[in-house]
């Protein structure tokens, strides 16, 4: 087991472990040497039907060949350079202001669903760290916790709204949120995520507590936040994520602004002619 295995997250390490059992099925007989480019991408057109797991396989077998080429067990990295299926995919859709008021008349407030909703909501964190937070991680009105996925720090100065919620909760806890039915705090994200699924199921509700976070990098980046702000906030560590939703709140912007020159008056001698007449049958 190589030093930059090790320092992977448990769950990072049990994925790739799961990938490596599954590929083994096909060519752990094998040696190394032995497995070229068309292999490669042999393996990924066997997972044409779940581009996101071809995609996975893919960078699986480009680290271990990174580890091998390194170790000096073969010269060349054939998983270098194979293309990538495309999924398209946009992720758990951002929540609606529906689902947020469907969500609160359902579960009031003290109940451990409020709180968790709120949680994510004013602080955007993902459901990974937002399960661990707790009074010792607020310093000068400021949530500052190291995101387990990166490692990177993320800060959530708290909405007034969130201040008083949490200043009127009592806890003997080092987390804020715990078990409905021990009243423990949660032993993994997946247990938590699970959690807040039926809670949102109670509601009527389909979103996920990703969807919340989104739905927060949405309004901040309207709001005006620029790609550093929403990165050191989520704790993202290039411009590419923070850029989705700037790029969207500013195309959004231009379109409102574009609207609003236009009336009556300057549309265009074609359009003032057509405008009021109706289809024909």
């Amino acid at each position: 087991m190589s030093a930059a295995f090790k320092g992977l997250r448990d769950t990072t390490q049990t994925a790739r472990h799961n990938i490596l059992k599954v590929a083994c099925k096909t060519g752990g007989k094998l040696i190394l040497s032995q497995i070229d480019r068309k292999m490669i991408a042999a393996g990924r057109d066997r997972r044409a039907d779940t581009p996101f797991a071809a995609i996975s396989y893919l960078k699986v077998m480009g680290y271990l060949f990174e580890w091998a080429v390194d170790s000096g067990f073969v010269n060349d990295n054939p998983a270098k350079g194979v293309k990538k299926p495309k999924a398209k995919s946009q992720g758990f859709p951002p929540w609606t202001v529906t689902d947020i008021e469907n969500f609160y008349e359902k579960h009031e407030e003290g109940t451990q669903a409020r709180l968790a909703m709120d949680l994510l909501l004013f602080t955007g964190l993902r459901r990974s760290d937002v399960f661990r937070i707790g009074p010792q991680h607020i310093r000068d009105g400021i949530i500052e916790y190291r995101a387990s996925k990166n490692e990177e720090m993320t800060y959530s100065p708290i909405h007034p709204t969130l201040k008083a919620i949490l200043e009127n909760h009592q806890t003997t806890h080092l987390a804020y949120l715990v078990t409905p039915v021990h009243g423990r705090p949660f032993k993994s994200a997946a247990a938590f995520g699970n959690w807040f699924g039926e809670v949102c199921a109670e509601a009527g509700v389909g979103g996920r507590a990703h969807g919340l976070r989104k739905t927060l990098a949405t309004s901040l980046a309207e709001a005006g936040n620029s790609n550093s702000e929403l990165k050191a906030r989520f704790g993202w560590r290039s411009d590419a994520m923070a850029s989705l939703y700037t790029r969207s709140a500013n195309k959004r912007k231009l379109a409102i602004s574009g609207a609003t020159k236009l009336n009556e008056n300057n549309l265009s001698p074609h359009l003032n002619s057509v405008r009021g007449k109706q289809p024909k049958d």
